[in-house]
């Protein structure tokens, strides 16, 4: 017997977020989102092993009927008797117009038939038959969105959120959503509105602290980083956002010390980029002495041929009234960068022989 549940449409989740043939939106979610658009995604089934299930309170003959074809179409499908299997799913639904299972199964079929029409056609008859079931919703927001039915997954997926607003998953997919189309503000109101819902959320603050830190808005980023960094103090990766964030929006005294907790922690953990900021934190604090070990660190590893890392070792040396070093620094510089303006204007704040 068929079952009508959310296990038929997890397997029919299944088996679209996994086919490549015209659900095109599958290979343009960004890695950044993605790992948090949709669990069923990272599910695998065997298509012919999909089991549907029938809904046990129908006593209905005609229902009885439908299913008992359903079942045989089911048996059809998994022979790869795709055209046979159609043609008893209509018989099914003349029998009981409003039987769920015909429309999911025939949802597959569509898009194992290429009917990109009739797929979504099959979509918009689950969807219409299942407006309070917020995980349905959800997944047929998932496969809108990704047959480029883009105002139809979001309409699901804010219903799916009226359904079950508690429920972190369905802002956080929501959210991924909005930021592929490019709309980050409407995306980032989302985020805000679940983490008041659910103030205790682990998982929002990132997505908050990413889609932030994705439109340089530095000040908010590092208030959601911190929030992160509470949560896993012993994660370096949000910690490192979290100092980038701090840097850039010129709490520098902080960002250093996040940076210098990262380095302790993880050594090997910090890209060249945060090590210049790491440097050039230490610099504007005036701890001349590490931001000198930073940069000659950074010069020895890249031999030299960074020329705003050569700069700044020229401005430590200089600052900490080690002249003889600065000479020597500027002086190797130039012999690769004779006509930078910056690099002569440090040259120039060396004291005269």
């Amino acid at each position: 017997m068929l079952q009508h549940g959310h296990s038929s449409l997890q397997s029919l989740m299944r088996l679209f977020c996994l086919a490549p043939l015209f659900c095109y939106g599958c290979q343009h979610i960004p890695l950044s989102s993605s790992s948090f658009v949709t669990k069923h995604a990272t599910e695998t089934e065997n298509p012919k092993q999909v089991n549907f299930a029938a809904d046990k309170k129908s006593t209905s003959p005609f229902n009885q009927q439908a299913n008992e074809l359903v079942q045989q179409a089911l048996g059809h499908y998994s022979n790869g008797e795709l055209n046979q299997a159609k043609v008893l799913l209509a018989s099914a639904r003349e029998i009981d117009p409003g039987h769920i299972g015909t429309f999911e199964i025939e949802a597959q079929l569509s898009y194992d038939m290429g009917n990109q029409n009739q797929f979504l056609q099959s979509l918009r008859a689950i969807r219409a038959a299942s407006p309070h079931d917020s995980e349905k919703q959800s997944a047929i927001g998932t496969l809108f969105f990704q047959a480029g039915q883009t105002e139809e997954g979001i309409s699901c997926l804010k219903r799916a959120i009226e359904l079950k607003p508690y429920d972190e998953d369905y802002a956080l997919k929501l959210a991924a959503f909005y930021e592929q189309t490019g709309m980050t503000g409407e995306a980032q109101n989302v985020l805000l509105r679940a983490l008041h819902t659910t103030p205790g959320s682990r998982r929002l603050p990132i997505a908050l602290g990413r889609v932030c830190e994705a439109n340089q808005q530095w000040d908010q980023a590092r208030i959601y980083y911190a929030m992160v960094v509470n949560h896993f103090p012993k994660n370096h990766i949000w910690r490192k956002h979290l100092a980038r964030c701090l840097y850039y929006s010129e709490h520098y005294s902080e960002a250093f010390e996040q940076f210098a907790i990262c380095q302790k922690n993880d050594p090997e953990s910090l890209s060249i980029s945060e090590m210049i900021a790491f440097g050039d934190t230490a610099l504007r604090i005036g701890n001349l002495e590490k931001a000198q070990h930073l940069f000659d660190e950074i010069s020895a590893a890249h031999q030299h041929q960074l020329l705003h890392v050569e700069i700044l070792r020229g401005l430590c040396a200089i600052n900490r009234g080690q002249n003889i070093s600065a000479k020597t620094i500027i002086d190797t510089a130039r012999t690769k960068w004779p006509t930078d303006p910056t690099l002569l204007q440090v040259a120039s704040l060396l004291p005269s022989p």
